[in-house]
């Protein structure tokens, strides 16, 4: 198994566990993200930037959005696979990092996508300028403009459906936020287990717009389209009448 591990790209094994698996057999989104977000960890820590280090600093990393593709076959519990990711590119305030996860042997990437992190300042719960002793250390390029991601059609609303949660204190992560995975696990749920049973993700685009705190009612919205080539399912999630999270999915059959 040959492993990338550089100040831009950094990779690492893992074993896909029964508890990072849907009951298709495969990873779900939400264990998908957490796993990008362990190998981002990984590749600060290579660099000498631990948690602490970061958190001396006043503030945290955040991300804003993905996006990015999966290919239909997909790894299963017990299986081994390769973890990557690689520091883009940078401005003042943005970040871009690209993500992958393949085979063993590189194979087959079963998913590819790039995500958009900012800098918040933990105190204010405002961004912040990104401290240059911790973006130099990746070597990725200094850029003016940060690509932007797709834009993500409005929910028609007389044909969406809803379900509603509760933000528990579980779903809080060490910046005092929502982690970003759980979105998905919202997100998602509401389509239904025969829904995804039925069929695989091969295309989405996520974009976080406002902070989701906990103890919070989060409403879960989405919409199918049904086009003859493909299948579309658009999703928002609004807290106290404002969106917050908006996102594209695509689906072929499983």
């Amino acid at each position: 198994m040959n492993l990338q591990q550089s100040k831009q790209v950094f990779e690492m094994p893992h074993l896909l566990t029964y508890y990072e698996c849907d009951d298709t057999g495969h990873p779900s989104l939400s264990m998908v993200l957490s796993m990008m977000s362990m190998v981002s960890d990984a590749h600060s820590s290579f660099l000498g930037m631990d948690t602490a280090t970061i958190q001396a600093t006043g503030g945290g990393w955040v991300i804003t959005g993905y996006e990015g593709e999966f290919s239909p076959k997909q790894p299963t519990f017990g299986d081994r696979v390769i973890l990557g990711t690689r520091a883009v590119s940078y401005n003042r305030f943005f970040a871009l990092r690209e993500f992958w996860m393949t085979d063993p042997n590189h194979q087959v990437r079963y998913a590819h996508f790039h995500a958009i992190f900012v800098f918040m300042n933990l105190k204010k719960r405002r961004l912040m300028s990104i401290p240059q002793k911790l973006i130099t250390r990746f070597d990725s390029p200094l850029k003016n403009q940060v690509p932007r991601l797709k834009r993500i059609e409005t929910i028609t609303t007389e044909h969406s459906h809803e379900q509603t949660y509760r933000v528990r204190y579980f779903d809080i992560d060490v910046n005092h936020h929502v982690n970003n995975a759980r979105y998905f696990d919202w997100l998602l749920d509401p389509l239904g287990g025969q829904f995804l049973r039925t069929h695989q993700l091969v295309r989405m685009v996520i974009k976080y717009q406002r902070e989701v705190r906990e103890n919070s009612m989060v409403t879960s919205r989405f919409q199918v389209i049904r086009a003859a080539d493909r299948l579309t399912s658009r999703h928002e999630i609004v807290v106290a009448g404002q969106k917050c999270t908006i996102a594209e999915f695509q689906w072929i059959n499983r």
